[in-house]
């Protein structure tokens, strides 16, 4: 069974006036919020009586016992809304609602429910939730709904299989995962339903919006219930038929030459379910991989094993429910927003994408990934027992760089436009590496302890990249293999494979700066952290910086500021921390930033480390001194 990609029988104004229009859009929306607003109290007092309510514990948010598998409303709803849209002849509208895709998508809806609503009474496996969410993934791409209605290049159907499952599923658990608060998959659903309605009329494809309102009258019905403080939860039969819905209904719509509008709306539109589970990946697949026993009481975590770091948890551990809720909702509506405005700007869409792309991994990075940056961090800079022997950390090391140039010869022969076919790789690639791996190994590069190097060693080596790509190129010159834009492709093989070679070197002292940032953003939040004021920001306290950085994981005091009587410093940052002002102002300083402790790092004259001491105990604070000296033993 194929579906037809282009859903209108009679598009636009030409057949149908704005006004009926309108009239349409109306009635599918009223009509399935109306539903669902008279179903929800129903299903709630059926759940209560067989005993399926959520109890509070550990990993839940809500306090007291909340009937669950409400969302069994949504999808009655849902489907009974567009069976009488159907008996009323919508046909001619749009031809999704052909009597074949009703009964396919009640089928496969109908399994997923039953699943979800198994899940809800008896707290089923994860691992048999999945399987049943592969299965109607299989069956939906069996009956020709498939991820290639997005591009135009054909793939191998083994390919296109499985990405359609992935995508299929994913959206399914990203909703299951992100319920955790009350009317938070609710909200989100019918926010980005709400946009891809409005997506499909700028598109001209006006009868493909009415699934969508159908969906968004579902959800505004159900929350009415649903919204804090809940009286019924959607339970996985909610949550999973809005991930499937939501997953399934751009696979109908999308369009070839529409890439954009097809793929990164939607993409958008589920950003906040979606972000949330490529997280909650990432965190588990990590700690998983963490040295040592990471669990939960006696069990250690898996990847199908839930915690309390999503989203909602993080964010309901600073405000109310109801705070969280609309702020999520708020930041949907400008995800909403951008994905409108990228399609309205027509060619200029990447240039949107790619801006919000920007702004998005800076509020990621800057406030939401700091446990999976922190265990990502460990896990990089815990070595296993086989990386510890000198005989198999030389040959990675000459491995990687090896295919590290490898790749940069490539990508630089592709971004000066010559070609790089394999007679390419096969004559020049080895006249262009092994120059530069030769230079390397000349100035010992490979026994060398990078952990432990110098700045001079970082520099010797992108000295030594240098000579061996011009003595590479003397080569090919010298060869007779010289092609026009060689010069070009020469330069930015210089630039990458210096950048290559020095960043796997500079990896393990990249990773520990950067945890160290995390440990200190992360203890700056917390109040049992031991808040400290540094006296001196010289070379002293770059010492002090750099053994903290050798412990870094077990700290429990935070560096919150420095004081220098160096009037050039203030107000600026001296090795990442701030210059709050003089040591005179201490007492001042102590009082405002919370400070349990101070630690001098400069060498002051006793008559100025006298007046320190006296500011100090006015303070209350105690005073201590860090030293690294040179002292003799025998």
């Amino acid at each position: 069974m194929n579906y037809p990609l282009q859903l209108d029988s009679n598009a636009g104004v030409d057949a149908l006036s704005l006004t009926s229009s309108l009239l349409r859009y109306a009635l599918a929306f009223g009509l399935a919020a109306l539903l669902a607003l008279t179903l929800t109290p129903a299903m709630r007092w059926l759940a209560r009586r067989i005993g399926m309510v959520d109890h509070p514990d550990e990993r839940r948010i809500h306090t007291k016992p909340t009937p669950r598998g409400g969302g069994l409303a949504v999808f009655a709803a849902f489907n009974l809304t567009l069976g009488c849209l159907v008996w009323l002849g919508w046909g001619d509208f749009s031809l999704m609602f052909s009597p074949s895709w009703m009964l396919l998508f009640l089928s496969v809806s109908s399994l997923l429910a039953a699943i979800g609503l198994l899940d809800d009474m008896f707290s089923l496996k994860p691992w048999f939730k999945l399987a049943g969410q592969v299965a109607v993934a299989a069956i939906l791409y069996a009956n020709g709904l498939s991820f290639s209605a997005f591009f135009s290049t054909t793939y191998p159907a083994w390919i296109n299989c499985a990405v359609t499952i992935i995508w299929i599923v994913g959206v399914i658990n990203a909703f299951n995962l992100i319920d955790g608060l009350d009317g938070l998959a609710t909200g989100l659903a019918l926010i980005a339903s709400l946009g891809l309605a409005i997506t499909m009329v700028f598109r001209g494809m006006s009868g493909a919006a009415i699934p969508y309102l159908v969906l968004a009258g579902a959800c505004l019905g159900f929350i009415r219930y649903n919204f804090n403080p809940a009286s019924v939860f959607l339970g996985d039969t909610g949550s999973m038929f809005l991930g499937l819905t939501l997953a399934v209904l751009p696979l109908m719509t999308a369009s070839k030459q529409e890439l954009l509008a097809s793929l990164g709306v939607p993409l958008l539109m589920l950003g906040i379910p979606i972000f949330d589970t490529m997280i909650a990946i990432w965190r588990r697949s990590i700690r998983a991989a963490l040295p040592g026993p990471v669990s939960i009481g006696s069990r250690r975590i898996r990847l199908m094993q839930g915690d309390t770091e999503h989203l909602h948890h993080r964010l309901a551990k600073t405000m109310s429910q109801r705070r969280a809720a609309i702020l999520l909702y708020s930041v949907n509506v400008i995800l909403v927003v951008v994905g409108l405005l990228a399609m309205l700007l027509g060619n200029r869409a990447p240039g949107v994408y790619l801006l919000g792309f920007v702004v998005a991994t800076f509020v990621i990075v800057r406030h939401l990934t700091r446990v999976e940056l922190w265990d990502t961090g460990r896990v990089l800079l815990s070595r296993p027992r086989y990386m510890q022997s000198q005989l198999l950390v030389v040959p990675a090391y000459i491995c990687l760089d090896v295919l590290l140039l490898s790749l940069a010869w490539v990508l630089s022969r592709i971004l000066a436009d010559l070609p790089c076919t394999t007679a390419d790789a096969k004559t020049l690639l080895p006249l262009e590496v092994a120059p530069v791996f030769i230079m390397l190994a000349s100035v010992r590069g490979y026994t060398r302890v990078w952990s432990r190097a110098l700045l001079r060693e970082y520099v010797l080596i992108a000295v030594a990249v240098t000579a061996g790509v011009l003595l590479g190129s003397a080569i090919v010159v010298l060869t007779g293999a010289r092609e026009a834009g060689g010069a070009r492709a020469a330069f930015l093989y210089l630039l990458l494979a210096t950048l290559v070679t020095v960043g796997v070197r500079l990896l393990g002292e990249t990773v520990r700066e950067g945890m160290a940032v995390v440990e200190r953003l992360t203890l700056l939040d917390r109040p049992e952290a031991v808040r400290v004021l540094i006296c001196g920001g010289g070379e002293r306290f770059r010492l002090f910086l750099r053994a903290r950085r050798a412990q870094v994981g077990s700290n429990t005091r935070v560096v919150v500021g420095v004081l220098d009587d160096n009037i050039n410093l203030r107000g600026r940052l001296v090795m990442g921390h701030p210059v709050l002002g003089p040591l005179d102002e201490l007492p001042m300083l102590v009082a405002r930033h919370r400070i349990h402790e101070v630690i001098l790092c400069a060498k002051l004259s006793d008559e100025r480390q006298n007046a320190l001491i006296v500011m100090a105990r006015q303070a209350g604070v105690p005073l201590q001194e860090w030293l690294h000296v040179e002292r003799k033993l025998a």
